[in-house]
Protein backbone atom coordinates (compact mmCIF):
# COMPACT_ATOMS: atom_id res chain seq x y z
CA UNK A 1 0.00 0.00 0.00
CA UNK A 2 1.02 3.52 -1.00
CA UNK A 3 2.46 5.34 1.88
CA UNK A 4 0.83 8.55 0.37
CA UNK A 5 -2.79 6.41 0.99
CA UNK A 6 -2.47 6.39 5.00
CA UNK A 7 -2.06 10.06 5.10
CA UNK A 8 -5.07 10.83 2.78
CA UNK A 9 -6.84 8.10 5.13
CA UNK A 10 -6.31 10.71 7.58
CA UNK A 11 -7.70 13.49 5.43
CA UNK A 12 -11.04 11.32 4.64
CA UNK A 13 -11.46 10.76 7.64
CA UNK A 14 -11.09 14.69 8.50
CA UNK A 15 -13.64 15.73 5.77
CA UNK A 16 -15.69 13.69 7.12
CA UNK A 17 -15.60 14.95 10.87
CA UNK A 18 -15.91 18.82 9.41
CA UNK A 19 -18.90 17.25 7.40
CA UNK A 20 -20.91 16.05 10.31
CA UNK A 21 -20.39 19.10 12.06
CA UNK A 22 -21.03 21.53 9.48
CA UNK A 23 -24.44 19.52 9.22
CA UNK A 24 -25.21 19.09 12.75
CA UNK A 25 -24.08 22.17 14.65
CA UNK A 26 -23.75 25.83 14.33
CA UNK A 27 -21.11 25.61 12.58
CA UNK A 28 -19.32 29.09 12.28
CA UNK A 29 -18.87 29.25 16.27
CA UNK A 30 -16.97 25.81 15.37
CA UNK A 31 -14.71 26.88 12.24
CA UNK A 32 -13.58 29.56 14.62
CA UNK A 33 -12.78 27.12 17.16
CA UNK A 34 -10.55 24.95 13.75
CA UNK A 35 -8.88 27.42 12.60
CA UNK A 36 -7.66 28.26 16.35
CA UNK A 37 -6.68 24.83 16.81
CA UNK A 38 -5.26 24.75 13.77
CA UNK A 39 -3.05 27.63 14.24
CA UNK A 40 -2.12 26.32 17.59
CA UNK A 41 -0.69 23.41 16.01
CA UNK A 42 0.83 25.11 13.44
CA UNK A 43 2.81 27.27 16.37
CA UNK A 44 3.94 23.93 18.02
CA UNK A 45 5.14 22.57 14.50
CA UNK A 46 7.63 25.63 13.91
CA UNK A 47 9.35 24.69 16.76
CA UNK A 48 9.11 21.07 17.60
CA UNK A 49 9.38 20.21 13.64
CA UNK A 50 10.64 23.07 11.79
CA UNK A 51 13.47 24.22 14.38
CA UNK A 52 13.73 20.91 16.38
CA UNK A 53 13.54 18.37 14.11
CA UNK A 54 11.81 16.00 16.45
CA UNK A 55 10.10 13.76 13.86
CA UNK A 56 10.02 12.34 9.80
CA UNK A 57 6.73 12.08 7.81
CA UNK A 58 7.48 9.96 4.44
CA UNK A 59 4.39 10.18 2.66
CA UNK A 60 7.28 10.23 -0.57
CA UNK A 61 5.08 13.05 -2.44
CA UNK A 62 7.59 14.89 -2.75
CA UNK A 63 11.46 14.05 -3.91
CA UNK A 64 12.95 16.55 -0.65
CA UNK A 65 12.26 15.29 2.58
CA UNK A 66 11.68 18.69 4.36
CA UNK A 67 8.96 19.00 2.03
CA UNK A 68 7.57 15.94 3.02
CA UNK A 69 8.17 16.29 6.83
CA UNK A 70 5.85 19.83 6.30
CA UNK A 71 3.32 17.74 3.95
CA UNK A 72 2.92 15.09 6.18
CA UNK A 73 2.46 17.79 9.12
CA UNK A 74 0.12 19.62 7.33
CA UNK A 75 -2.40 16.56 6.98
CA UNK A 76 -2.08 15.97 10.38
CA UNK A 77 -1.92 19.56 12.49
CA UNK A 78 -4.28 21.31 10.12
CA UNK A 79 -6.74 18.28 9.06
CA UNK A 80 -6.49 15.23 11.45
CA UNK A 81 -6.12 16.85 14.65
CA UNK A 82 -7.93 20.35 14.58
CA UNK A 83 -10.91 18.26 13.04
CA UNK A 84 -10.96 16.12 16.04
CA UNK A 85 -10.66 18.44 18.47
CA UNK A 86 -13.49 21.00 16.97
CA UNK A 87 -15.86 17.76 16.86
CA UNK A 88 -14.96 16.73 20.33
CA UNK A 89 -15.81 20.16 21.49
CA UNK A 90 -18.82 21.15 19.05
CA UNK A 91 -20.74 17.84 20.19
CA UNK A 92 -18.97 18.69 23.57
CA UNK A 93 -17.93 14.62 24.00
CA UNK A 94 -17.73 12.99 28.01
CA UNK A 95 -14.47 12.19 29.76
CA UNK A 96 -14.46 8.99 28.90
CA UNK A 97 -15.45 8.89 25.76
CA UNK A 98 -12.37 11.97 25.15
CA UNK A 99 -9.82 9.25 26.85
CA UNK A 100 -11.09 6.53 24.17
CA UNK A 101 -10.17 9.59 21.70
CA UNK A 102 -6.70 9.76 22.44
CA UNK A 103 -6.02 6.42 23.19
CA UNK A 104 -7.31 5.83 19.20
CA UNK A 105 -4.85 8.84 18.01
CA UNK A 106 -1.92 7.31 19.85
CA UNK A 107 -2.88 3.87 18.24
CA UNK A 108 -2.54 5.63 15.17
CA UNK A 109 0.85 7.22 15.63
CA UNK A 110 2.18 3.81 16.97
CA UNK A 111 0.39 2.27 13.69
CA UNK A 112 2.41 5.00 11.37
CA UNK A 113 5.19 3.80 13.24
CA UNK A 114 5.25 0.17 12.25
CA UNK A 115 4.25 0.96 9.04
CA UNK A 116 7.77 3.32 8.85
CA UNK A 117 5.95 6.20 7.03
CA UNK A 118 6.46 8.31 10.40
CA UNK A 119 9.21 8.33 12.22
CA UNK A 120 10.54 9.85 15.76
CA UNK A 121 14.03 11.98 16.04
CA UNK A 122 13.72 12.31 19.64
CA UNK A 123 9.76 12.32 19.68
CA UNK A 124 7.95 10.51 21.79
CA UNK A 125 3.89 9.46 21.38
CA UNK A 126 3.07 10.07 25.00
CA UNK A 127 4.09 13.54 24.13
CA UNK A 128 1.22 13.50 21.99
CA UNK A 129 -1.56 12.20 24.36
CA UNK A 130 -0.31 14.39 27.11
CA UNK A 131 -0.69 17.60 24.39
CA UNK A 132 -4.14 16.63 23.19
CA UNK A 133 -5.16 15.66 26.89
CA UNK A 134 -4.35 19.46 28.13
CA UNK A 135 -5.49 20.74 24.97
CA UNK A 136 -9.04 19.46 25.64
CA UNK A 137 -9.88 21.66 28.32
CA UNK A 138 -8.10 24.78 26.35
CA UNK A 139 -10.65 24.36 22.97
CA UNK A 140 -13.83 23.82 25.44
CA UNK A 141 -13.22 27.33 26.93
CA UNK A 142 -12.31 28.75 23.36
CA UNK A 143 -15.81 26.99 22.22
CA UNK A 144 -17.69 29.11 24.55
CA UNK A 145 -15.76 32.36 24.46
CA UNK A 146 -16.95 32.52 20.27
CA UNK A 147 -20.36 32.67 20.62
CA UNK A 148 -19.92 36.00 23.19
CA UNK A 149 -16.41 37.03 21.55
CA UNK A 150 -14.14 39.59 22.54
CA UNK A 151 -11.77 41.80 20.31
CA UNK A 152 -9.11 39.30 21.72
CA UNK A 153 -10.77 36.19 20.84
CA UNK A 154 -11.65 37.54 17.50
CA UNK A 155 -8.28 38.75 17.08
CA UNK A 156 -6.42 35.37 17.65
CA UNK A 157 -8.90 33.99 15.37
CA UNK A 158 -8.34 35.45 12.23
CA UNK A 159 -4.63 35.19 13.62
CA UNK A 160 -4.51 31.79 13.48
CA UNK A 161 -5.87 31.53 10.53
CA UNK A 162 -4.47 33.79 8.59
CA UNK A 163 -0.94 32.19 9.58
CA UNK A 164 -2.30 28.91 8.36
CA UNK A 165 -4.03 30.13 5.61
CA UNK A 166 -1.00 31.99 4.19
CA UNK A 167 1.92 29.70 4.99
CA UNK A 168 -0.50 26.28 2.85
CA UNK A 169 -0.43 28.64 0.22
CA UNK A 170 3.13 29.84 0.25
CA UNK A 171 4.93 26.01 1.09
CA UNK A 172 2.35 24.87 -2.54
CA UNK A 173 3.99 28.03 -4.50
CA UNK A 174 7.22 26.53 -3.14
CA UNK A 175 7.07 22.97 -3.00
CA UNK A 176 4.57 22.36 -6.36
CA UNK A 177 5.55 25.34 -8.48
CA UNK A 178 9.21 26.20 -7.59
CA UNK A 179 7.54 30.12 -7.34
CA UNK A 180 10.56 31.47 -4.89
CA UNK A 181 13.37 30.32 -2.12
CA UNK A 182 14.22 32.15 0.68
CA UNK A 183 17.97 32.10 1.54
CA UNK A 184 19.20 33.16 5.14
CA UNK A 185 21.85 30.73 6.41
CA UNK A 186 20.37 29.51 9.87
CA UNK A 187 20.79 25.61 8.69
CA UNK A 188 22.97 23.72 7.05
CA UNK A 189 19.99 22.20 4.61
CA UNK A 190 18.20 24.87 1.76
CA UNK A 191 15.19 23.60 2.57
CA UNK A 192 14.96 23.74 6.03
CA UNK A 193 16.37 27.15 6.00
CA UNK A 194 13.62 28.13 3.68
CA UNK A 195 10.53 26.93 5.54
CA UNK A 196 11.98 28.14 8.68
CA UNK A 197 12.70 31.81 7.33
CA UNK A 198 9.24 31.83 5.45
CA UNK A 199 7.05 30.45 8.76
CA UNK A 200 8.74 32.77 10.58
CA UNK A 201 7.81 35.85 8.44
CA UNK A 202 3.90 34.59 8.78
CA UNK A 203 3.62 34.53 11.95
CA UNK A 204 5.01 38.18 12.26
CA UNK A 205 3.41 39.61 9.04
CA UNK A 206 0.16 38.08 10.45
CA UNK A 207 -0.14 40.53 12.81
CA UNK A 208 -0.17 43.03 10.94
CA UNK A 209 -2.74 41.56 8.62
CA UNK A 210 -5.12 40.82 10.98
CA UNK A 211 -5.25 44.51 12.27
CA UNK A 212 -6.26 45.47 8.90
CA UNK A 213 -8.49 42.64 8.40
CA UNK A 214 -10.66 43.50 11.87
CA UNK A 215 -10.24 47.69 11.98
CA UNK A 216 -9.26 49.15 8.72
CA UNK A 217 -10.13 46.81 6.00
CA UNK A 218 -10.46 50.23 3.55
CA UNK A 219 -9.35 49.96 -0.40
CA UNK A 220 -7.25 52.40 0.91
CA UNK A 221 -4.90 50.11 3.48
CA UNK A 222 -5.41 47.46 0.76
CA UNK A 223 -3.97 49.35 -1.97
CA UNK A 224 -0.91 50.61 0.67
CA UNK A 225 -0.63 47.19 1.63
CA UNK A 226 -0.40 45.80 -1.73
CA UNK A 227 2.49 48.17 -2.75
CA UNK A 228 4.50 47.86 0.20
CA UNK A 229 4.55 44.34 0.20
CA UNK A 230 5.51 44.52 -3.53
CA UNK A 231 8.40 46.51 -2.35
CA UNK A 232 10.04 44.61 0.20
CA UNK A 233 9.92 41.28 -1.88
CA UNK A 234 11.50 43.58 -4.02
CA UNK A 235 14.16 44.94 -1.59
CA UNK A 236 14.46 41.03 -0.55
CA UNK A 237 15.06 39.91 -3.67
CA UNK A 238 18.08 42.57 -3.78
CA UNK A 239 19.39 41.76 -1.14
CA UNK A 240 20.19 38.17 -1.99
CA UNK A 241 17.83 37.03 0.53
CA UNK A 242 14.82 36.00 -2.02
CA UNK A 243 15.11 34.10 -4.88
CA UNK A 244 12.42 34.31 -7.44
CA UNK A 245 12.11 31.85 -10.25
CA UNK A 246 12.02 33.94 -13.81
CA UNK A 247 8.90 32.33 -14.51
CA UNK A 248 7.33 34.33 -11.67
CA UNK A 249 6.72 37.83 -10.92
CA UNK A 250 7.18 39.44 -7.33
CA UNK A 251 3.63 41.29 -7.84
CA UNK A 252 1.60 38.12 -8.33
CA UNK A 253 2.95 37.54 -4.37
CA UNK A 254 1.21 40.92 -4.02
CA UNK A 255 -2.06 39.56 -6.13
CA UNK A 256 -2.23 36.70 -4.04
CA UNK A 257 -2.09 38.22 -0.14
CA UNK A 258 -5.07 40.74 -1.15
CA UNK A 259 -6.99 38.07 -2.46
CA UNK A 260 -6.59 35.99 0.36
CA UNK A 261 -7.33 39.06 2.63
CA UNK A 262 -10.41 39.10 1.00
CA UNK A 263 -11.27 35.54 1.62
CA UNK A 264 -10.45 35.75 4.89
CA UNK A 265 -12.45 38.68 5.49
CA UNK A 266 -15.57 36.99 4.10
CA UNK A 267 -14.85 34.12 6.71
CA UNK A 268 -14.07 36.60 9.92
CA UNK A 269 -17.62 38.04 8.67
CA UNK A 270 -18.93 35.05 8.75
CA UNK A 271 -17.69 33.82 12.16
CA UNK A 272 -17.91 36.82 14.13
CA UNK A 273 -20.83 39.06 12.43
Amino acid sequence: MSNLLWFLGLVIISLGLIYITYKKTDFRYNLAVYFFVMGLSFLMEYVVLILGDAYSYYPNFFSIQWYNDVFGSSISQAFFIPSVLMAIAAFRIRFRWIVLIIAVIFGIEELFLWLGIYEHNWWKSWFTSVILFTSIFVIKWWRNKVESPTFYIQFVTVYMAITTIFQGISFGLTAILGTHHYKIGWFESPFQDHIAFSVLIWIIYALLLTIIIIKYYRFKWLAVLFFADFAVNLIMEKMDILDISPNWNPIFFSMILILLLILIRKINNYMFL
